[in-house]
């Protein structure tokens, strides 16, 4: 009962947010980055959550900064996905060398600490969402790839994947065709998982302010900003760290449910 009620929760958590985010203009009428009063307002009618130290409203700038963190995080994640999921079918299907450099290759790029990795990016492209999303992506897709073709592997260990290539089904052929729609349902939580770990450090990037604009607003650069104002005005620290918090918290909670309906038992 319990596990259920995390589950409806984290999904109404979800789909209140990504609501918001969408009908973010009919929400607020103040821009994100133009200041609309005083700085450092306490949270009122006027402004729910109060103003920036620039006199920004901050309702404003976490509904759009909310959109990016969820957006740039699922790109990452997808990028991740995609390149994970393709090297672990390209070692299924043609097994021999191409197998063990997808192993070999992913242990060795998951010993790259991922801040290292943003950091080389960030200095060859240059701060910036899109690089971020890039480093990020490609930081995860070892880990993946790896979780991937071992969901694989399980697949291939049944009856009938067997029958296939006994019948004259190629390598590619048999991991395209059976190996990867049985293990859809797994590599789905594991994507769950993922997205989680990618808004996590997207968010932990952008705190560290290597996402280039500091005016755009994004939850990681607005609990950076609010730091120094920690002692006086809170609240500039408590809605993003909220958002942040409740954000993934919810998809590792569905992950975690997912991955239980994928092995039975949810």
């Amino acid at each position: 009962m319990r596990s259920a009620r995390s589950v409806w929760l984290s999904v109404a958590w979800l789909a209140v947010v990504a609501l918001a985010f969408g009908l973010a203009p009919m929400l607020t009428e103040s821009s994100p980055v133009i200041p609309v009063g005083e700085p450092l307002l306490r949270p009122a009618a006027f402004a729910p959550m109060g103003t920036d130290d620039l006199g920004r409203d901050e309702w404003s700038r976490w509904l759009y900064g909310g959109r990016l963190s969820l957006l740039a995080s699922l790109s990452a994640a997808g990028l991740a996905v995609i390149l994970g999921t393709g090297a672990a079918l390209a070692a299924q299907g043609i097994g021999g060398a191409a197998d063990a450099t997808v192993v070999g290759g992913s242990s060795a790029a998951m010993a790259i600490p991922g801040l290292l990795l943003a950091l080389l990016f960030v200095a060859v492209l240059g701060p910036g969402i899109d690089t971020l999303i890039l480093s990020v992506g490609i930081g995860l897709a070892p880990g993946f790839a790896r979780l991937a073709r071992q969901a694989l592997v399980r697949v291939r260990a049944e009856a009938f994947v067997g029958a296939a290539e006994a019948m004259g089904a190629s390598g590619m052929e048999t991991a395209r065709r059976h190996l990867l729609p049985n293990a859809l349902p797994h590599l789905l939580s594991l994507a769950t998982t993922h997205y989680a770990w990618a808004f996590s450090a997207m968010t932990t990037l952008t705190f560290l302010g290597l996402g280039g604009d500091v005016s755009r607003p994004e939850w990681g650069s607005m609990l950076n900003a609010a730091r120094l104002h920690l002692s006086d005005s809170a609240w500039l620290a408590l809605f993003p760290a909220a958002g942040i918090a409740a954000t993934i918290l919810s998809v590792h909670t569905l992950g975690s449910w997912a991955a239980r309906r994928a092995t039975g038992h949810g």
